[in-house]
């Protein structure tokens, strides 16, 4: 596997976050951050340190976001996976 397969999954689990925190009438400013900053690390090769920052990021949004957080658990493990 390839690292770019986690990276996408990834990104796509926050942006489809986002988009729900965003159409139910939640607060989308701590998701949208989190999704720019990942992205934006990744896009820079600032990659160093990321996978722990997410794992870091998940227990904000256990009790709000399972499903998102649990997403970005998996996403992590692969990204643990490949090295990065």
């Amino acid at each position: 596997m390839g690292m770019q397969e986690p990276l996408d999954e990834l990104m796509g689990h926050l942006r489809a976050a986002l988009h729900e925190a965003e159409a139910g009438g939640g607060d989308p400013d701590e998701l949208r951050r989190l999704v720019a900053e990942v992205d934006r690390r990744l896009n820079e090769d600032d990659s160093e340190g990321v996978v722990d920052d997410l794992r870091h990021e998940v227990t904000k949004f256990e009790a709000s976001h399972p499903r998102l957080a649990d997403a970005i658990g998996r996403a992590a493990d692969a990204l643990s996976s490949i090295g990065l």
